[in-house]
């Protein structure tokens, strides 16, 4: 049986615990949607859907079981209805290509440097001539830079980082937009009035999240300690990656996955939520149980980047 633990946070404020935590996934002979899933079913396929559909806010359970009981059927039976799909709680070809279609076509979780499992296989096979490797399932070295080169040559990001939109471009996406607000704002017609230069910068904002900033409410926590897994809601390991930047968001307002600048705390990926993590809130991890208490409760700025 696969677990997905809550973290618990030891967050010394008044930030509750953790959302849901993967494990990493267990590694399956066919990739996720290249079978239909229906009830009774027990492998690790089932596993992927669960926290998939985890990740999305439908599987509720404490663990990531494997099995396609009542449960499980019951959370696919109300993404199918939330995205206006035949009901029927089978996992099928429309479920998964709605499933794919989610946050910009990205079901698959942010990958970085030290993860392992079927999640990482996936990508390498996705990056096909960049990763010239036997398929292992292991995030090191030779992986980060396969896709530090797919990115550099589709003009993303160069981070290593397999997030929301290096997944999406692999996945036959377009590449995201780098216009700014101002830009949108300057290719309106010269006859448009400012009222209609408003509403095509309001556009803009709503059609793509790069440069938007955000004033939130911040406090920290840390993955070191009694009772800590360590692993996010988007399966980074923290423990195993103690200087990866990490914030916990509401995926209503910062985009799960996305990359983000915070003030005082630099660059970070939106990787993980929490219970108490709701509105303009969000929960920096820091390494050291000291820091996080120091840290306290601020007002900060955050740049949502891609």
């Amino acid at each position: 049986m696969v677990a997905r633990k809550n973290i618990v946070r030891n967050v010394v404020t008044s930030t509750a615990l953790a959302g849901m935590m993967f494990a990493s996934p267990v590694v399956s002979e066919a990739a996720l949607g290249d079978q239909t899933l229906s009830y009774g079913e027990k492998h690790g396929d089932v596993v992927e859907l669960q926290d998939v559909l985890s990740a999305k806010g439908y599987f509720n359970y404490d663990e990531s079981t494997g099995y396609f009981g009542p449960i499980t059927q019951g959370a696919v039976k109300q993404f199918q209805k939330d995205h206006g799909l035949s009901v029927d709680g089978i996992a099928g070809p429309n479920t998964f290509s709605a499933i794919q279609n989610v946050n910009n076509g990205q079901a698959q979780r942010t990958l970085v440097q030290g993860d392992r499992g079927h999640s990482v296989s996936a990508l390498q096979e996705k990056l096909g001539g960049y990763y010239n490797y036997s398929v292992d399932g292991i995030y090191g070295p030779i992986t980060a830079q396969a896709v530090r080169a797919f990115q550099a040559d589709n003009g993303l990001s160069v981070d290593g980082i397999a997030g929301k939109n290096t997944w999406s471009v692999l996945n036959g996406g377009a590449a995201p937009a780098k216009a700014t607000n101002k830009e949108a704002v300057k290719s309106t017609s010269s006859n448009s009035n400012s009222t209609s230069a408003k509403q095509s910068n309001t556009e803009s904002k709503s059609s793509q999240q790069s440069g938007k900033e955000i004033s939130v409410e911040a406090t920290a926590y840390t993955a070191f300690c009694t009772g800590c897994s360590g692993v996010t809601a988007t399966g980074i390991d923290l423990r195993a990656n103690p200087n990866q930047k990490v914030i916990a968001v509401d995926p209503d307002v910062i985009p799960l996955g996305s990359k983000v600048h915070v003030e005082g705390y630099g660059t970070a990926i939106a990787g993980d939520t929490g219970g108490a993590i709701q509105g303009n809130r969000i929960d920096l991890f820091m390494p050291e149980r000291q820091d996080a208490l120091d840290f306290g409760r601020k007002t900060l700025t955050v740049t949502v980047l891609d």
